[in-house]
C-alpha cells in the first residue's frame, strides 16, 4: 500500500495540529497541509494497523487558506499552522482543549512572527539548518520566519563561511543582545565577523565561554533574568509576562512556595513579593547556576534553590508551581505532591495531554481554572495553566 496514489480525495476534517483527515478502507488518513473541503491527490507514505499518513501530489479543489510565505513550510515540519489564519489556528486549538478538559478554555495571542528568542540549528556537510520533523534529514535555510529579527541576521553571518568543524548552533536574544554557543569550533574569519557584530555580547564554543559576557540578561517588569546557551528559559518573551501575571493571579499571597522544576527561577523570583519563603527545585546545573544568579542581582533574600531532582522536597508548602518538561510529572513527584497536600497546585504544560494525564493521577485536586497560551503561534504547540485546588 506504501507509495500508492489515491485520486479525488474529499478531506472530511482537520485538527490542531494543521492536519487533514479523511477514510480509506475504512481506516483514517491523515494529510499535512490539507484543510476540511479540499479534494486532493495524495500518495500513501505510511500504513499502521489503525491509520494511514499520506502525502498531497495535486490539489483538484482548494478552500480558502493564508499564503504561506515560508519556503520551507512543507518539507520543515516545524510549522503545522501557517496556512491557517491566526484566527482560525486560535478556534482548533480551542476546539482542541476542549475534547481533552471538557471545558472552554480562553486562548490568549500575539503576534505569529519574529517571536522567537532562541533557535538550535545543527549542520551537516556545511549545511546550516532544522531537522525535518521526526527524522536526522536536514532542511537548509537562510533565514525562519518565526524566529527574531536579530537571529536571522546571525544565520547570514554563518551562511558565509565554512562550518565544516561544526556540529551544532544555538543563537538566543533578549533586548537586542545576543548569545552564540556551537558545538564544535568556529574558524578564525566567522569569528572575527562575529565579535564585530555589537549585539552579540557573547560566544561559546564546546562549553568553554570564547568571548564576551557569562550570560545573556532579559528584563521583564524590572525583574532582571540571567541565562545562558543551555538555562531553560520561555521561547517567547512576550507571551511569558501574560502567563507569569496569570500564575501570579492564580498563586495570590501565602506564607511558603514551593517551585518545582524552576529553571532560572524567574517563575518564582516573579512572586517574590507574594511569599515569605520559596523553595526552587532544578536538576539542570547550567539552569541553576543561572538561578543563584537571578536571586542575587535582584536582591531577593527569601528564595533558596535545591540542585537536584523536583521529587527530592517533601515538606509542607502553601502553595505548589510545577513546570515540568513536555513529559509531565513523574510518579514521584506525583505522590510527593499528594503527600505535600498544599492549598493550590499551579502546573503550567506545554503538553495539554500529560497535563490531563497527571491532574487524573492528583486525585486529591480538581481544576478550578484554566487559560492557555498561544507560546508558539503558527506550530501546533500550545502552553496551558491549571491552578488545582485541593478538594
Amino acid at each position: 500500500m506504501k507509495g500508492k496514489i489515491i485520486k479525488d480525495l474529499l478531506i472530511l476534517d482537520d485538527n490542531q495540529n494543521g492536519c487533514g483527515f479523511s477514510k480509506l478502507d475504512g481506516k483514517p488518513i491523515f494529510i499535512d497541509n490539507a484543510l476540511k473541503g479540499d479534494i486532493v491527490d495524495i500518495e500513501i507514505i505510511k500504513k499502521t494497523n489503525k491509520y494511514y499518513l499520506g502525502k498531497i501530489i495535486t490539489f483538484r479543489k482548494k478552500t480558502i487558506r493564508e499564503k504561506v510565505y515560508c519556503p520551507y513550510y512543507e518539507k520543515c515540519g516545524g510549522c503545522n499552522l501557517l496556512h491557517v489564519s491566526l484566527d482560525n489556528e486560535i478556534n482548533k486549538k480551542e476546539e482542541y482543549l476542549k475534547k481533552v478538559f471538557g471545558r472552554n478554555i480562553k486562548i490568549n495571542t500575539l503576534d505569529r512572527f519574529n517571536y522567537r528568542n532562541k533557535v538550535v540549528l545543527h549542520v551537516i556537510d556545511n549545511k546550516l539548518g532544522f531537522y525535518k520533523e521526526g527524522t536526522n534529514n536536514l532542511i537548509e535555510i537562510s533565514k525562519c520566519l518565526l524566529l527574531e529579527n536579530k537571529i536571522n541576521n546571525v544565520i547570514n553571518i554563518f551562511n558565509k563561511y565554512s562550518l565544516n568543524s561544526i556540529k551544532e548552533i544555538t543563537i538566543r536574544t533578549f533586548d537586542d543582545k545576543i548569545l552564540i554557543k556551537t558545538i564544535g569550533k568556529i574558524n578564525n574569519d566567522l569569528l572575527k565577523q562575529l565579535i564585530k557584530d555589537k549585539d552579540i555580547i557573547s560566544i561559546y564554543q564546546d562549553e568553554l565561554l570564547i568571548y564576551g559576557d557569562k550570560y545573556l540578561e532579559c528584563s521583564i517588569n524590572n525583574i532582571k533574568f540571567l541565562v545562558n546557551g543551555n538555562s531553560f528559559f520561555q521561547v517567547n518573551t512576550y507571551c511569558m509576562e501574560k502567563l507569569y501575571e496569570k500564575i501570579k493571579q492564580y498563586a495570590g499571597k501565602d506564607n511558603k512556595l514551593l517551585d518545582l522544576y524552576c529553571g532560572v527561577a524567574s517563575i518564582g523570583i516573579y512572586l517574590s513579593n507574594n511569599f515569605n519563603n520559596i523553595i526552587g527545585v532544578e536538576i539542570n546545573k547550567d539552569s541553576y547556576n543561572c538561578a543563584l544568579e537571578n536571586i542575587k542581582i535582584n536582591n531577593i533574600i527569601n528564595y533558596k534553590i535545591i540542585l537536584g531532582d523536583s521529587s527530592l522536597v517533601n515538606d509542607k508548602f502553601d502553595v505548589v508551581i510545577v513546570d515540568p518538561p513536555r513529559s509531565g510529572l513523574s510518579k514521584d513527584v506525583i505522590n510527593n505532591l499528594l503527600d505535600i497536600k498544599s492549598k493550590k497546585i499551579i502546573y503550567v504544560s506545554c503538553n495539554p495531554s500529560t497535563l490531563k494525564r497527571d491532574v487524573d493521577l492528583l486525585k486529591n485536586y480538581k481544576i478550578d481554572e484554566m487559560e492557555a497560551f498561544n507560546m508558539f503561534p503558527g506550530t501546533k504547540h500550545i502552553e496551558v495553566v491549571a491552578l488545582l485546588k485541593l478538594k
